[in-house]
């Protein structure tokens, strides 16, 4: 069987983030303005959808590595399309939230193995298919959240149509050509025992596990303050008289220069970022300035600079850490480390906007922007003498 196609890859996951993204934006108006229920039990909803996500995502990357990944696969999207086309038809509570958990069950499904079968497209480099799955994922939040505001009255059922149809279709093109042998090939198999003799019996060097759980953990930190702009950040804007329109605007900004970044990247990424490592470095850089900006923030010009600082560490850091799982795990172990890589991120979406509350009803947004610049900065401080220093003993999967 020949290698899977990287534009089938990302047509799939095209279809699956347009879909994923109809919920955020649409549950909290439609549970708390339809079906009248508070905002706290809203956010409890929410939660509850990421921490579905998170087992599904750890699941099916063990899952993967054990087992069939194409039937796993077609399960998990025909197991979400139900689940959206439920949304059709009945939508009141309480099926609305339990559908919603059984869609963060699904979805965290998908993306594990989406990630992990971008680990055997070997004809491309890891760095550049990571990059182009994460273009194309946040491609599909911008359109998804473009349509929920275009589209969405007092009526979810025409969304969730739209939603099971693209699942239908991500059905039909995972079918016809996500079934490939799932076999590295020689070269890469030669160069593994090289490097590591024992690569045979398919364990993970003690060294490789501490630089990606650092890496790991660094992700589900960074979520947790970042994870503010889609909940807390909103309610300050307002309270500086800074109408809903414009932070909604922030998000197209988001979008675009996520494109910007990704394309940069993609076309000269390699030559200024020769070391995987000093990328996310970087991009952690940025993302703490954003919140150091947001700390003497008072005009609508500092959130839009803010938000473009956040982009560029974002689009520069996020894709680049499940590259490096890749490249640090044996090939019989991929699925589960991408499955981590896809975990941590949703944990923090998950206690963000508790997290976020409880700084800001303790204190103020100002102090949660200083805690959310001072954590970061202590991550990195802990990612450069922690990986700096075991750099050297580190064994590569090519």
């Amino acid at each position: 069987m020949k290698e899977l196609k990287l534009r089938y890859l990302l047509l799939g996951s095209l279809m699956d983030s347009i879909g994923m993204s109809f919920v955020w934006p649409l549950t909290t108006v439609y549970m708390h303005n339809i079906l009248g229920h508070s905002l706290t039990v809203v956010g409890i909803v929410l939660m509850l959808n990421s921490v579905a996500s998170i087992v599904g995502a750890f699941v099916a990357g063990r899952l993967f590595d054990k087992y069939d990944g194409y039937y796993l696969l077609l399960g998990g999207i025909a197991f979400t399309a139900l689940s959206m086309l439920v949304l059709v038809f009945v939508n009141d509570w309480p099926i609305y939230p339990i559908m919603l958990i059984c869609i963060g069950l699904g979805t965290g499904w998908i993306l594990a193995f989406v990630n992990a079968l971008g680990t055997t497209v070997h004809s491309k480099d890891g760095r550049f298919v990571f990059n182009m799955l994460y273009f194309v994922q946040n491609l599909g939040v911008m359109i998804g959240t473009a349509v929920v505001g275009l589209m969405f009255k007092d009526d979810v059922a025409p969304l969730f149509a739209i939603s099971t149809a693209l699942y239908a279709v991500f059905f039909v093109v995972a079918a016809l050509n996500y079934h490939v042998k799932r076999e590295r090939p020689e070269r890469l198999d030669q160069m593994d025992q090289d490097a590591n003799p024992a690569s045979k019996t398919e364990k993970l060097p003690h060294v490789n596990m501490i630089v990606m759980y650092t890496l790991f953990i660094s992700l589900f930190v960074i979520w947790i303050f970042y994870q503010q702009w889609n909940s807390n950040i909103s309610v300050y804007m307002l309270s500086l008289h800074i109408p809903l329109k414009d932070y909604s605007f922030l998000w197209t900004v988001n979008g675009l220069f996520i494109v910007i970044v990704q394309a940069f990247l993609s076309w000269q990424g390699g030559k200024v970022f020769k070391d995987p490592f000093h990328q996310v470095y970087v991009g952690m850089v940025f993302i703490i300035a954003s919140f150091v900006i947001l700390v003497f923030a008072t005009q609508y010009v500092a959130f839009v600079l803010s938000m473009i600082i956040l982009t560029i560490g974002e689009a520069i850091t996020f894709p680049q850490i499940p590259a490096i799982a890749n490249l640090l795990s044996p090939y019989g172990m991929k699925g589960r480390y991408q499955g981590l890589a896809s975990s941590f991120p949703s944990a923090g979406r998950a206690l963000g906007p508790l997290v976020g509350s409880l700084i800001i009803d303790t204190f103020s947004f100002v102090s949660l922007f200083i805690v959310a610049a001072v954590a970061i900065a202590i991550i990195l401080f802990v990612n450069i003498v922690l990986i700096e220093g075991k750099k050297n003993e580190l064994i590569e999967y090519k």
